[in-house]
């Protein structure tokens, strides 16, 4: 599974859990960037939702990583 087909699972779990104002404002817009050495870089459209998402649901999105992938792998947000 590459980056693009994990990020796209994981947004479909965070769809379900998430109010859908809170997955609209901050989660939907969120690509993929780079997925190596267990880190997958998530671009993000400002500081402030790479903030509220580090913040919030960083914990959340590595736990379904987990669960997805098999194998532990860090999240990184960043502004693009």
């Amino acid at each position: 599974m590459n980056a693009d087909q994990a990020w796209q699972s994981v947004l479909g779990q965070l769809q379900m859990e998430m109010p859908r104002a809170s997955f609209d404002t901050w989660v939907r817009d969120t690509k993929p960037v780079s997925y190596k050495d267990s880190t997958l870089t998530i671009g993000v459209r400002n500081a402030y939702a790479r903030d509220w998402l580090e913040s919030r649901l960083a914990g959340t999105v590595n736990r379904l990583l987990l669960n997805i992938l098999n194998s532990s792998v860090n999240v990184h947000f960043v502004v693009q």
